[in-house]
């Protein structure tokens, strides 16, 4: 035990030194300090103790492993020192792996897996993980133990990138990747996310903008836990590969189309509609379809996020607007509400804002949310590179009264 004690503190020492990425370029000695903050174990008023390790000690150096220095006419350890001449050795000794071995073998792995993955966010994280192996020997977290896990991580990479973009239930991917259908949820959804969220940058924006939880992250990506649904409101015939919905039939409380009938759209007819209202809030939408809702109107919940799927039924609304028909989009006045704008506006050109300018903000500022001085400074930095131009006068206020305004307060 005491053999690995020393053999254990001292590698680690040398991994966090320059010796192990620069062999040669520091002439500092990898020493164990013998004492309370880096061997507390070492008891030296206790003689069982100490000589335990004096003896664990002394066999290192008789192997030639380590140095050892004593306190003067005491046969107490002062220090262990590395030899550097015989690192191999000590990883041998302790039953360890020496970083560059272990990196290399993680980075071969991960490149002869991922090597022909289209996905941007996927192959982003593969050369990551491929370049700080290569020059910092470094990997990530869960490959520290075994490989195992990573071969399971692995496998979920590589058939989500043959997915092309086609949703999935998460089960069904489970069982396309392990032949089990709670494999995936159970075991590897966690760090599956984990990568998506720091190397997709879409997704990363939307958990900024809304917190969303693991199910609608996974939905961000195409991965449905179950099917969303995506609720709508007006005079709109969906035509569909079995027949035709009319929406207006059920006015005006609309109807909600599961995620997995989008592909079975065929065509969407908006006749005589002159506006198309997204709002991103439900309770908004709920209260728009009951009191301000009209028969030229066609009200649309966003939700707050583009999924796949939802991404798909809007490109078909938008397909669908008449020329001249004006497109709007109500949200929050604030930093999110923005950001989604623009990713709607992408799709849309011709979106407009809804109730999101600086005379909302002036007149709803009394429910304002307070929002902290780093906050109004993103804002700020966002007025000056011109990021959302429609709003410059919204951010104008909001930088004035030091709040931005929710949907809801429009409620009240």
């Amino acid at each position: 035990m005491e053999r690995d004690i020393i053999l254990s503190r001292l590698l680690g020492k040398y991994e966090r030194s320059k010796h192990m990425l620069e062999p040669g370029a520091s002439s500092r000695r990898v020493m164990l300090r013998v004492d309370k903050k880096e061997l507390p174990e070492y008891q030296y008023q206790e003689a069982d103790v100490r000589d335990g390790f004096n003896r664990a000690a002394e066999e290192l150096a008789r192997e030639g492993l380590v140095f050892i220095e004593w306190v003067k006419d005491r046969p107490v350890l002062s220090a262990v020192v590395l030899n550097l001449e015989a690192v191999e050795r000590c990883y041998q000794s302790a039953g360890r792996m020496h970083p560059k071995v272990r990196a290399e073998r993680v980075a071969g792995k991960v490149q002869a897996e991922l090597a022909d993955v289209d996905t941007t966010w996927v192959a982003d994280w593969r050369d990551e993980v491929c370049e700080k192996a290569q020059n910092k020997y470094a990997i990530p977290h869960f490959c520290k133990k075994d490989m195992v896990f990573l071969s399971e991580l692995l496998t979920a990479l590589v058939q989500y990138d043959a997915l092309r973009g086609e949703p999935v239930t998460m089960r069904a991917f489970s069982s396309r990747c392990y032949h089990n259908s709670k494999f995936f949820e159970r075991n590897v959804r966690e760090t599956f996310l984990e990568i998506a969220r720091s190397h997709c940058p879409g997704l990363a924006e939307a958990c900024e903008q809304s917190d969303l939880g693991v199910r609608d992250q996974l939905a961000y990506l195409g991965i449905y836990a179950r099917p969303e649904l995506y609720e709508l409101s007006g005079k709109c015939i969906l035509t569909t590969e079995t027949g035709s919905i009319h929406v207006d039939s059920v006015w005006p409380f609309g109807i909600a189309l599961p995620s997995t009938a989008i592909d079975s759209i065929q065509a969407i007819t908006l006749s005589g509609i002159s506006r198309i209202v997204f709002i991103e809030n439900k309770t908004n939408y709920d209260e728009f379809l009951l009191s301000e809702l009209d028969a030229r109107t066609l009200a649309v919940y966003h939700g707050g996020f583009l999924s796949p799927q939802k991404r798909k039924l809007f490109i078909k609304i938008a397909e669908a607007v008449q020329e001249g028909a004006q497109v709007f989009f109500w949200a929050d006045i604030d930093l999110g509400g923005f950001r989604m704008f623009s990713q709607l506006q992408a799709l849309i050109p011709r979106l407009l804002p809804l109730r999101m300018g600086g005379e909302d903000v002036a007149a709803y500022r009394g429910n304002g949310l307070p929002r902290p001085l780093e906050y109004l400074e993103r804002l700020a930095q966002a007025l000056e590179n011109g990021d959302f131009p429609l709003f410059d006068n919204a951010i104008q206020r909001i930088l004035e009264y030091g709040v931005t305004i929710e949907q809801e307060s429009f409620l009240m």
